[in-house]
């Protein structure tokens, strides 16, 4: 057992990024290499200390807010499951897990609590706290929305029993958070490869291939691209397994294919690791010639992927107007068949009015843009921000943004009896202002990382 001595908690906010691959869809499920990169969109957990011994679990984005017993949740014993995603049978009748988008998220918190706090006792493993997830990513579109979720409460969780450093998460520490985060993606996906939510523990960029350690790129913010989703809906095991139905009836054909896309994977890596992009102070490559040379790999790779079949018209009509109005290149990440492309944004044009440009006619077209940076930090933990401790500072956002100040007077309605009780919880206010914060806000507690 790990005994933990009597510490008082403050409110604190735990972030974790989502990925974007970049190159090596599709072939790497043949052993190919694939690469991989955080994005500077991220989940955000705010957690707060309760004076009860309730567990509350608030996921505004997917209509969540759910209280347990931290007696009852102390019951589940994950020590008898064969496999993370047989929590559900696990779970005890007196846990009401809700039905809907947020019921996997639920399971996996379920989960993640009854490993992390197994072996701990006294007065941490008695306390109440709240768990608040803001994210920014948007569901189902391939940006890794599942892995920077479990990585934000993997961390929580461990920072929350003394598992893990209070103020800084160090390497060690990241291994930790990786090794719980992965269990949760296998309660949400089965059989996850794990680089999902490797990005979103360590950042940065990583080179993958099926049955290998991923092989960690460097970091940086060099790269700026532009997320554009398609808000088609896609079918990631249909597309896949139509490639295989490809390469089952033309090997000869398809396989080149497969190994043109590994061949690029590498030529990026390659690029990567010696050019400068963790480091551009001493890079031998001007950042011209390396973005010049990415744009070549991103136009060739996204023209192979479609020759497999996995492109869509959405994708298509985003490629040309990346082109045409700003001179830029573009290719699908993830799955394809609809969801997400990506675009690498020059160092030239970042802030610009061709940027601006290039996004107003994507949207005209219906699309929807995020502009952000890949290769950025893994998963941080925040105790302020500046000078302002956590609740400061969402008092004063509160304050600037929607002119309200936290209160009891604006509690959550849904919140039942023991939520609402200020005995219960003193920080009920700044957890319902948490919750309602605009988005652009909310993604300012990343500046506070660099």
């Amino acid at each position: 057992m790990v005994a933990i001595h009597k510490e008082k908690t403050q409110p604190f906010v735990v972030s974790a990024p989502g990925k974007v691959i970049l190159f090596g869809e599709h072939a790497v499920v043949y052993g190919k290499a694939a690469i991989a990169g955080s994005l500077d969109m991220r989940a955000y957990a705010l957690v707060t200390p309760r004076k009860d011994a309730k567990v509350r679990l608030l996921l505004p984005d997917v209509d969540v807010d759910i209280a347990f017993d931290k007696s009852t949740l102390g019951r589940v014993n994950i020590g008898g499951l064969g496999h993370p995603a047989e929590i559900e049978t696990q779970v005890l009748e007196a846990i009401k897990v809700p039905e809907g988008p947020g019921r996997t998220a639920v399971l996996a918190f379920v989960y993640l609590y009854g490993g992390v706090f197994a072996d701990v006792q006294g007065p941490r493993n008695a306390a109440g706290f709240t768990v608040c997830v803001r994210s920014l990513l948007p569901v189902g579109s391939g940006l890794g929305s599942s892995a920077a979720l479990n990585v934000t409460l993997s961390a929580a969780l461990l920072r929350l029993c003394g598992k893990i450093d209070a103020s800084i998460v160090t390497a060690e520490d990241k291994l930790l958070v990786n090794e719980w985060a992965f269990r949760g993606e296998q309660v949400a996906h089965g059989t996850p490869s794990g680089i999902d939510n490797s990005i979103a523990t360590f950042g940065g960029f990583l080179q993958y291939t099926r049955g290998q350690a991923p092989i960690n790129l460097g970091s940086s913010h060099a790269l700026r691209v532009l997320i554009t989703n398609t808000n088609v809906p896609k079918s990631t095991k249909a597309l896949v397994a139509g490639v295989r139905t490809l390469r089952d009836s033309l090997p000869a054909v398809i396989d080149p294919i497969l190994e043109s896309i590994h061949g690029i994977s590498l030529r990026a890596a390659e690029l990567f690791q010696t050019n400068g992009i963790a480091d551009q102070g001493s890079s031998d490559m001007h950042i011209d010639e390396l973005e010049t040379q990415l744009q070549g790999i991103i136009r060739i790779n996204h023209r192979l992927l479609a020759t497999l079949g996995v492109s869509h018209p959405a994708l298509e009509r985003i490629c040309e107007i990346t082109s045409s109005t700003g001179g830029m290149a573009s290719k699908l990440t993830g799955a394809g068949g609809g969801g997400c492309a990506l675009t690498l944004v020059p160092h030239s044009a970042a802030g610009s009015k061709t940027e601006s440009k290039v996004v107003a006619d994507l949207e005209d077209d219906g699309f929807q843009c995020y502009r952000t940076a890949v290769g950025g930090s893994g998963v941080c933990i925040e105790n302020g921000v500046g000078a302002a401790t956590i609740e400061q500072w969402i008092e004063g956002m509160l304050d600037q943004h929607l002119s309200l100040v936290p209160s009891r007077r604006r509690l959550d309605r849904k919140a039942d009896a023991a939520n609402r009780a200020p005995d219960a919880d003193e920080y009920l206010g700044i957890v319902s202002g948490f919750s309602i914060l605009p988005s652009s806000v909310i993604a300012m507690l990343a500046s506070n990382q660099h």
